[in-house]
């Protein structure tokens, strides 16, 4: 038998067992899977994205394989905010260590700030970690984007009026994805972790907000949860605006 014969009894046997294969499938379920994919999951993971930050967590979902992505999409969409936070405190926690290697190689000025931020979390030192990892995320937004500032707010009576000054950073950039502008989605909106509180509550005083806690107006920040928080928004400022550079 010639070769070429072999290639049509191999391609022959390969194209029945594909049928008997896609006999078993259920096709309307596969096309709804890739119409959600498609089309619905950008939004959901906007929309998760936005309000797990509203809450004091960032996730930077782009970062690692495919199932890693599927286990992050998995974990978060669709799911309570007491499932996610669980979620968070044990993927930031067995994440820490890789995070600080990281930042450590690529911001070799701010190791030594780097490395007694995450020094002061394993100790349980959370009122020294949480306002050591809130400078060090605006210093590493400066160092990737000077003069903008991550905690920085617009012109209150400008066209952009409520809006942060990262979301600057989108004017002179085109061409992102869908799922790009998902997960970038928490540099163009305000939140609670931003949010100017002058006369706080009992209950804002243990929150995770910039404001409050940089300008002594809280004593009741200091928990492991709100310094995972803080590791959080350190690593997602350092991987979403490198993104941004490299779009």
């Amino acid at each position: 038998m010639s070769n070429f014969q072999d290639l049509i009894v191999g391609l022959s046997k390969a194209a029945e067992t594909f049928k008997k294969w896609a006999e078993t499938v259920d096709w309307r379920a596969v096309h709804d899977r890739m119409e959600y994919l498609l089309n619905d999951l950008p939004r959901d993971l906007e929309d998760e994205s936005i309000k797990l930050m509203n809450r004091g967590w960032f996730i930077w979902f782009l970062d690692g394989t495919m199932p890693d992505f599927s286990e992050k999409m998995n974990a978060l969409v669709g799911k309570c905010a007491s499932d996610q936070d669980l979620y968070m405190i044990d993927y930031i926690e067995d994440k820490k260590s890789h995070f600080e290697s990281e930042l450590c190689r690529l911001y070799p000025d701010r190791k030594s700030q780097i490395e007694d931020a995450f020094k002061c979390h394993r100790s349980a030192i959370y009122y020294s970690s949480i306002p050591t990892l809130l400078a060090l995320s605006e210093g590493i937004g400066r160092d990737l984007y000077p003069g903008v500032g991550i905690f920085a707010k617009q012109n209150p009576k400008g066209p952009k009026a409520g809006l942060p000054k990262t979301d600057d950073i989108f004017d002179t950039i085109s061409g992102l994805e869908v799922f790009e502008e998902a997960v970038l989605k928490p540099l163009r909106v305000s939140s609670e972790v931003t949010k100017t509180i002058h006369t706080p509550t009992e209950e804002e005083k243990k929150l995770l907000n910039r404001h409050l806690i940089m300008h002594g107006n809280s004593g009741s920040y200091g928990s492991k949860e709100n310094s995972l928080k803080a590791i959080s928004l350190v690593y997602f400022v350092h991987k979403s605006l490198e993104h941004l550079k490299s779009a």
